[in-house]
């Protein structure tokens, strides 16, 4: 089930990837990061509000403490991640920026063992090892990359989500409610945007407020929906499997953009050696992860 969840998360990010491009020239200024967080804290708030607390919701310090997890790998994921990775793909372009981002896995590995004793069971290292060479294989071998700079933000982006990964596995473990814990994150990284913004030098405070939202058309709109599900299930996949298996699975989503840009910005896939052997790999190292 938990690898189910992934796999229906990395898909969600893959098409939010497509409507991402397609409002690409509609953007007047964060491109609707900001909205995409805030429309996840108030769905998952709401959510959680209609289906009911947890049983295991009661105040004390292990709640308190899987609450402080939550909102600390929100800030990992939604802030300093995102930004690393804007940042990264503005000077090394989305080619260069999306291979080291496929890089998340094996920071979630090592600091998966360090933080829980999360270790992965030899089908999962054999499964994602396919699916890491499958996606690598995707996007063409190794990509030119740039310059250092560009490349420190793309791993400081990768390393962010990665350990955004073990912080809410953590969480779960003492808290397994993973629509308070996606609220919580979002929570939290709003907070840090409009922190960022009040304390920001440029224009007055009220100017800056407003940019956060001067992205709302639907394009933006449904770029938060997907966004909102695709951590909603990301976090739900956790509760039930490792954090090796999402993190793997994960890397599919370069995969999912590629299917649905075809089918929405109606661009053509070509077979390529390079896409027939993806295929394979991937299929391979997804079945041995889903039936795992």
């Amino acid at each position: 089930m938990g690898e189910l969840f992934a796999l229906l998360s990395a898909a969600c990010y893959g098409i939010a990837g497509v409507t991402i491009a397609r409002s690409r020239s509609q953007r007047r200024g964060d491109g609707g990061v900001f909205l995409s967080v805030l429309m996840t804290a108030f769905l998952t708030g709401a959510l959680w509000l209609l289906a009911g607390p947890e049983p295991a919701l009661q105040p004390g310090a292990p709640n308190k403490q899987a609450l402080a997890l939550f909102a600390l790998a929100g800030v990992f994921a939604t802030v300093l991640g995102r930004l690393f990775m804007y940042r990264s793909t503005e000077i090394l372009g989305p080619v260069g920026a999306a291979m080291l981002r496929r890089l998340i896995p094996f920071f979630a590995i090592p600091l998966a063992i360090l933080i829980i004793g999360d270790w992965p069971d030899p089908a999962e290292l054999i499964g994602g090892v396919l699916v890491v060479a499958g996606v690598f294989a995707f996007a063409g071998g190794a990509a030119p990359l740039g310059t250092l700079a560009g490349v420190l933000l793309g791993l400081l982006s990768a390393a962010s989500y990665a350990l955004s990964y073990s912080l809410r596995k953590l969480g779960l473990l003492q808290l397994p409610d993973p629509l308070l814990a996606t609220c919580v994150g979002a929570m939290a990284g709003c907070l840090c945007y409009i922190g960022w913004a009040l304390l920001s030098g440029r224009k007055d405070k009220g100017t800056r407020l407003h940019d956060l939202l001067i992205d709302r058309g639907p394009g933006f709109l449904g770029t938060g929906l997907l966004l909102s599900a695709g951590q909603t299930l990301q976090l739900a996949a956790l509760l039930h499997t490792s954090v090796t298996s999402v993190a793997l699975i994960g890397a599919l989503d370069v995969l999912f953009s590629a299917l649905f840009a075809a089918l929405l910005l109606r661009q053509r896939l070509r077979p390529t050696p390079h896409g027939v052997m993806a295929t394979l790999l991937v299929g391979f190292g997804s079945a041995l992860l889903l039936l795992n």
